[in-house]
């Protein structure tokens, strides 16, 4: 059976902070993710998850706020990566962000992740700044990267 990408329901948000305990040096608790888990994009915030046979396998979150989204987190089971899974989130995510009204994409990287911020640099992002001391890191504070993209069908490009 394939993947499939769906909104994510309050009863995701267990799965999502178990995924996410598993990729992340700081996760999320299970109660930050139910307030992300509403099922549909209307909402500030929402999630979408990408899963096969009813398992989980990865997730964004997303807020808007006028005609801005933001990405907060998006992972994708070790297990599962380099099967194209992030990249079908990261696509549906900016897809749904521009049909509720966004016109620009945010996000904040951790400078370490040199991955992350390829994947980011392929799909548009530029960087816009840095937050220094952002994130927590096993020896200290790690600057946070802010990177955007302006979405489809806006006129401009991000320099």
């Amino acid at each position: 059976m394939a993947h499939t990408i769906r909104l994510a329901r309050p009863d995701d948000a267990a799965a999502l902070a178990a995924l996410d305990a598993r990729v992340n040096f700081s996760p999320w608790s299970e109660a930050q993710f139910a307030a992300a888990c509403c099922g549909h994009v209307s909402a500030r915030d929402w999630a979408l998850v990408v899963e096969e046979d009813a398992r989980v396998d990865g997730f964004v979150v997303m807020a808007r706020v006028l005609d801005e989204a933001t990405i907060y987190s998006i992972a994708v089971d070790p297990l599962q990566q380099r099967k194209g899974l992030g990249q079908a989130l990261l696509t549906a995510a900016l897809d749904q962000a521009e049909q509720a009204g966004a016109t620009r994409c945010l996000l904040e990287v951790r400078q370490s992740n040199s991955t992350a911020r390829k994947f980011y640099k392929r799909n548009g992002f530029h960087l816009d700044g840095v937050r220094k001391g952002y994130y927590p890191a096993a020896d200290g504070r790690e600057d946070a990267l802010l990177l955007s993209k302006l979405l489809e069908g806006t006129a401009d490009e991000c320099a």
